[in-house]
């Protein structure tokens, strides 16, 4: 299973309204600009001590900006 944002650019507009650029979140959360960059762009899936992070710091419930996405079983 992967942790994904739901959307990229609702998410991004919160990050604005709390105060963070994208360099400043990173630091906040303890993570590198690049990697954070990529989770809030949508491109690279959050690990879930991280996900939880990005809630907590954003004082917003976790399930208002992630899912899980369940992978594809295909039996043949």
């Amino acid at each position: 299973m992967k942790i994904k944002l739901k959307d990229s650019e609702s998410f991004n507009i919160v990050l604005l309204k709390n105060g963070y650029s994208k360099a400043d979140f990173a630091k906040k959360i303890d993570l590198s600009k690049a990697m954070t960059i990529q989770i809030t762009n949508g491109d690279r899936c959050p690990s879930p001590k991280i996900a939880k992070r990005i809630a907590e710091v954003l004082n917003v419930e976790w399930d208002d900006i992630f899912v899980i996405e369940k992978p594809n079983n295909t039996a043949s």
